[in-house]
């Protein structure tokens, strides 16, 4: 059965910290996965950069290599906080975010999870593992990946609505399985999720892609990075590993 769907508005907060103290890499087994969507769950980071490359030089006219930059530099939250953070006040910003917003779903529809992703969530599932899907991409991006995964997520939360990734998805969350928040887990490939997971006192993997392995464990000492979505199996207890089929 399909799980609730959610939707989200602006973040709650901006996160500026120093790295948190070292932890161990071993993980328990969550009883709710929240799972990030652009880079996390689908390789659609490259595309979205391009796009915002693309409107960032024709909007402000800066080059095209800074504009990428900028871009990453910021990912992890909606495209119109990321316009604020590096044009602050700029009367330009939501035309900018409004053609970034509608030029999106066509450049992204056709993205779908690899194999040893779904295999990866279905091994999960199958331990009773709630799988939920945290992303500040809009809701309408984020409900159509999910109806067309084919997947039965537990949970699917975009920005729009009045929820936002951060302290409105994980309150959500916790109302919606009623477990406490280190009984979840949180997989993303932004130090911004790295952020919000820290603050939020939840476990997190960083997906390496986006930032490089080394940028994760310089902001975060201790915490596990992964290169493939499925390998966040190999996190879990031994005894509750076994083979995605």
């Amino acid at each position: 059965m399909q799980g609730t769907t959610a939707t989200a508005t602006r973040p709650d907060l901006r996160i500026s910290i120093s790295a948190p103290p070292r932890r161990l890499a071993s993980l328990a087994t969550p009883k709710v996965l929240l799972c990030d969507l652009d880079g996390t769950l689908i390789d659609t980071m490259p595309v979205l950069a391009d796009l915002a490359t693309e409107v960032m030089t024709g909007i402000y006219g800066i080059p095209r290599v800074l504009g990428r930059e900028l871009y990453l530099a910021t990912c992890g939250l909606p495209f119109i906080e990321q316009l604020e953070d590096i044009f602050p006040g700029d009367p330009r910003n939501s035309g900018a975010s409004d053609l970034f917003e509608g030029r999106k779903p066509s450049r992204c529809s056709a993205a779908r999870m690899p194999e040893d992703t779904r295999l990866a969530l279905c091994n999960l599932r199958a331990r009773g593992v709630r799988i939920a899907v945290s992303s500040n991409n809009g809701c309408e991006n984020v409900e159509s990946f999910a109806r067309l995964s084919g997947f039965p997520f537990d949970l699917v939360m975009g920005y729009g609505g009045g929820l936002a990734k951060g302290r409105p998805h994980i309150e959500l969350a916790e109302r919606q399985f009623c477990v406490d928040r280190q009984e979840m887990l949180f997989v993303g490939d932004s130090l911004h999720d790295g952020e919000i997971a820290y603050l939020a006192k939840i476990p997190f993997v960083g997906l390496a892609g986006t930032f490089a392995k080394e940028r994760f464990a310089l902001r975060f000492p201790g915490v596990p990075v992964i290169h493939r979505f499925a390998e966040v199996l190999g996190l879990l207890p031994e005894s509750l590993v076994a083979v995605a089929g």
